[in-house]
């Protein structure tokens, strides 16, 4: 018979499986950290965003009382109004019993009491280089082009079509008035575009309509061939004519006086623009070139302001070098005539820019 070893034979006892005190105080420690993390981040987080009316009860408050205000002053421009309408009501009975005195001061209160929308409707004014078929008031507006009248709405766009219209009339020669007229049109681009004479850089003209700027000395308006180069130029461009007027002396210049002789200077060049006085000089009518679009510097500083503040003119024409300078690092194309010639005004009359692009 085989003993067996009671001690080794018997089977082990498991272990003991229940938490100890430290782990239940440890898991217990956690769980109350992790509510009071919870509780932190819903009140300081969480509420603020899905709650915003609390928030926002001071931004509701002060939107609130904004629309109270602007109700009151609806109201009370609504009253004022009914108030004028009543107004207005009675005075046909008052310019009735007041005579003629009544209806003028009545007149003189309508006046007064328009609106500025009414009268900028109500305007009939019309540009006077406005072509005749095109209509004045606020609807000119839909003439402009970079905020100038574009050129086919102009006066000065039809005017040879017109001139050919009255000579046809009077004459079969109507025609060969505008071709006449082409021709030397024609030979003044040829100069004018001549890399040679004014060191163009193209032999296309710009296209008709374009604007252009020119510049010439004062002393130079008498000039019967520069009307006529004028004449072409603004028969076929938007023509801006700057009159380049000789430096006074800081000393003499800024007093009341010196202005009035400033206008009455700038009046006289203008009539001789016009018209010189000799038997076949027609001169340059407004309707070509109009009193605005003349202008008077007495500074390259002022003729290169002036160029700068116009919408990118195809080309200007001076008879400075230093315009060139100024201009074309800015973009500007400057033609340059009679720098062969160091006379800006020959004994015969004759003027640079007419030396330059008409003989």
């Amino acid at each position: 018979m085989v003993s067996v070893d009671t001690d080794k034979g018997a089977m082990a006892e498991p272990p003991d499986e229940g938490w100890s005190d430290e782990e239940i105080e440890s898991l217990l420690g956690t769980a109350i950290l992790l509510g009071i993390v919870t509780i932190l981040i819903y009140f300081v987080v969480l509420r603020p965003i899905f709650n915003p009316k609390n928030e926002n009860n001071g931004a509701a408050a002060g939107a609130q009382q904004q629309r109270q205000q602007l109700g009151g002053a609806a109201r009370n421009a609504t009253d004022a109004q009914m108030a004028a309408a009543r107004a207005a009501a009675q005075r046909p009975a008052a310019r009735g019993r007041n005579g003629g005195a009544g209806a003028a001061r009545a007149a003189g209160a309508d006046s007064a009491s328009s609106s500025l929308p009414s009268i900028v409707a109500g305007g009939n004014r019309k540009p006077s280089h406005l072509a005749d078929g095109c209509t004045g008031g606020p609807s000119a507006s839909r003439y402009l082009v970079e905020g100038l009248i574009s050129f086919r709405r102009s006066k000065a766009g039809a005017y040879e079509t017109g001139m050919q219209k009255a000579a046809s009339c009077e004459s079969e020669q109507g025609q060969s008035v505008v071709d006449a007229n082409r021709r030397s049109r024609a030979r003044l681009f040829a100069k004018l575009l001549n890399s040679a004479v004014t060191g163009s850089r193209t032999s296309t003209p710009p296209p008709r309509g374009s604007n252009v700027i020119v510049c010439i000395p004062s002393t130079d308006v008498s000039c019967t061939k520069l009307h006529r180069a004028l004449w072409l130029l603004g028969t076929y461009y938007n023509l801006f004519l700057v009159l380049c007027l000789p430096q006074i002396p800081k000393d003499e210049g800024g007093n009341v006086d010196e202005s009035e002789k400033e206008r009455d200077l700038m009046a006289s060049l203008r009539k001789e623009l016009r018209q010189s006085g000799l038997k076949d000089d027609v001169g340059v009518p407004t309707d070509v070139l109009p009193d605005h679009r003349i202008v008077a510097v007495r500074s390259i500083e002022g003729r290169v302001a002036f160029v700068r503040q116009m919408h990118r003119p195809e080309f200007v024409l001076d008879f400075d070098a230093e315009m060139k300078t100024q201009l074309e690092r800015f973009g500007f194309t400057v033609l340059l005539y009679g720098q062969k010639d160091e006379q800006k005004r020959s004994s015969d009359g004759i003027s640079l820019l007419a030396k330059s692009l008409m003989l």
